[in-house]
């Protein structure tokens, strides 16, 4: 049955929101994104499938990937409690409640990629919920020496702007992933989206509620 999610409306007046401080123990510089070739758009729509086999990604790759999704462009002040930005993904509002959290390689531990600073902080204390999220994801379809990649949502930042924001948290979701899929085919990755949304065990890394499990998905090289 469909569930319906209401249709979102600016609210009236904001309800300023404070963005969830995340448990960082450091931050690891990626490297340039510059030295790597995008294909042109043409190839990636005509060559974009969702694949199953994974080489290691090299860490330029990922740079790369992350870099043309979801690096800040701009920022600018708001009333909501926190600042809005421009990135190369749209986003309602230009909030982006959607976090790419990424378990490195080697079991050496989560990261959230950081679209500020271009890097990736390292997480604490996630490996208890996380981990579990991992093996059940290798159930569906196992990754061999790809990357699990976890889409976050942080639904009150949109809530913080919008009635019924329910909606644009997930429309954010299937863009960004979208936008993924398509960068990764232009830098000649593997990508597959699975279909978990990766709760019980996302929503359980902030005790308030504050996060959401809205997807995950599995990236590589090609072997």
């Amino acid at each position: 049955m469909w569930k319906s999610l209401g249709s979102p409306v600016p609210r009236a007046v904001p309800e300023p929101y404070t963005p969830l401080s995340w448990p960082i123990s450091q931050s690891i510089a990626l490297p340039s994104a510059d030295a790597v070739e995008l294909q042109p758009m043409t190839a990636a729509l005509q060559n974009r499938r969702s694949e199953r086999a994974f080489a290691r990604l090299p860490p330029a790759q990922l740079s790369a990937l992350l870099w043309h999704v979801g690096r800040r462009l701009e920022l600018a002040p708001s009333p909501l409690g926190f600042a809005i930005e421009r990135r190369p993904t749209p986003s309602a509002g230009a909030i982006h409640p959607i976090h790419m959290v990424l378990q490195l390689p080697d079991a050496h531990g989560w990261a959230r990629y950081n679209p500020h600073d271009h890097c990736l902080d390292m997480l604490t204390a996630v490996d208890t919920h996380l981990d579990p999220l991992a093996l059940h994801c290798e159930e569906l379809v196992p990754r061999g020496q790809g990357q699990l990649m976890l889409f976050v949502a942080e639904p009150g930042k949109t809530a913080a702007k919008y009635e019924d924001a329910e909606s644009l948290v997930w429309r954010d979701a299937g863009v960004l992933q979208g936008t993924l899929a398509l960068v990764a085919a232009s830098l000649d990755l593997h990508f597959c989206l699975l279909g978990v949304s990766g709760d019980p065990w996302v929503a359980a890394l902030a005790d308030q509620g504050q996060l959401r499990g809205v997807g995950a998905a599995i990236l590589g090289a090609r072997p």
